[in-house]
């Protein structure tokens, strides 16, 4: 999904994330809201645009692995360790249940 969001509706859809789900960190929940609207699905552009460490998304990133995880690891730049995600169904079910 890609869409044009302003920067208090991509926050609002982030504090409902939270809502949905208190497991979800700020920065968890703001990596699942921008690959579910297509501004960055890697870490490295989306810590180019919020202005956060690219060494603190990985981290959140690989905390987030697992079965459970809203967001599945697709690939990983080897050199510049920019790693590529797409959601899954349990990511893609918590962003659908947001207005």
């Amino acid at each position: 999904m890609t869409e044009h969001v302003t920067e208090a509706e991509f926050l609002a859809r982030v504090d409902a994330m939270r809502a949905q789900d208190p497991v979800l960190s700020p920065l968890t929940a703001g990596i699942v809201a921008a690959v579910f609207v297509g501004i960055a699905t890697d870490s490295r552009t989306f810590a180019k645009l919020f202005g956060i460490e690219h060494a603190l998304v990985l981290r959140e990133i690989n905390q987030l692995s697992g079965p459970d995880a809203p967001v599945e690891i697709t690939r990983r730049d080897a050199r510049t360790q920019r790693t590529y995600l797409k959601l899954t169904v349990k990511g893609e079910a918590l962003c659908r249940r947001i207005p």
